[in-house]
């Protein structure tokens, strides 16, 4: 199981909030980013993001691309 992270701003070309594994190389900084908790995979954590009020999360291409839609 991996930490994940959701970034808490929309600066993509999507406007989603992206999904990021603790060791992804594009994890937000500490302060532009929220802890989603420990989870077998990224899909799982993309649930828990939207499911806590992030409707536009989506997993991070390089990191979380099993969950990546947009």
């Amino acid at each position: 199981m991996k930490h994940y992270y959701i970034n808490n701003t929309t600066k993509n070309p999507n406007g989603n909030n992206e999904v990021h594994t603790e060791d992804c190389r594009y994890l937000p900084s500490l302060t532009n980013r929220t802890c989603l908790g420990y989870f077998t995979d990224g899909i799982a954590a993309v649930a828990a993001a939207k499911a806590k009020g992030y409707s536009k999360a989506d997993g991070c291409i390089h990191c979380c691309p099993e969950a990546h839609r947009e």
